[in-house]
């Protein structure tokens, strides 16, 4: 049976809308039932971003352990938000892509960074493909050390740093015309 459009009655009664509405309810509990709910105590995170790096509401953010490609607990639970909010932004009519950014510490060399940013982007793309998001709408890049969310002493390691971002991009805007959005 096709699945109905938003309002359309199926064989049992229901409309595409409650299904959809089903769907997310489920995702959010599974979320919950798993225990990925957020939580400080799986990592340390500094009690003030400076305002210039603030974290984005726009922005999901995968946070890893420092100098690996294995997720913090958390993780799970942020990929499930972005796939939350892609599944409402279809819900409007938009059909985002998903720019996915791997990040690393500037710990070491930044060849091994770059190739670890590009490893842990290419796991939450994964993530997010096997949660149902089509693979052609996801954009996955690696950043290495070249942005980090907060600055640290030569040496240092700094586990906010070693992230993944999961962004949307809008398909009504053009990518020459967009600007970089940054947190504020």
């Amino acid at each position: 049976m096709a699945t109905p459009y938003a309002g359309e009655r199926t064989e049992d009664g229901t409309t595409g809308t409650m299904r959809f509405a089903t769907v997310l309810a489920v995702v959010a509990l599974a979320g919950l039932a798993a225990g990925c709910v957020p939580s400080r105590d799986k990592i340390e995170l500094p009690e003030s971003v400076p305002v210039d790096r603030a974290l984005s509401a726009d922005i999901r953010y995968v946070f890893f352990h420092p100098g690996k490609a294995g997720m913090v607990p958390d993780g799970t639970a942020a990929i499930a938000a972005a796939v939350v909010e892609d599944a409402r932004l279809r819900a409007k009519g938009t059909t985002p892509r998903l720019v996915v950014t791997g990040h690393a510490d500037a710990g070491g060399d930044p060849a091994a960074a770059q190739r670890l940013s590009l490893r842990r982007a290419r796991l939450v793309a994964a993530r997010l493909k096997a949660a149902g998001i089509a693979p052609d709408r996801i954009t996955v890049a690696g950043a290495g050390a070249a942005d980090p969310l907060l600055p640290a002493p030569a040496g240092q390691a700094e586990p906010a740093n070693d992230r993944v971002e999961i962004g949307f991009e809008s398909s009504a805007v053009s990518r020459l015309d967009a600007t970089p959005r940054r947190p504020i």
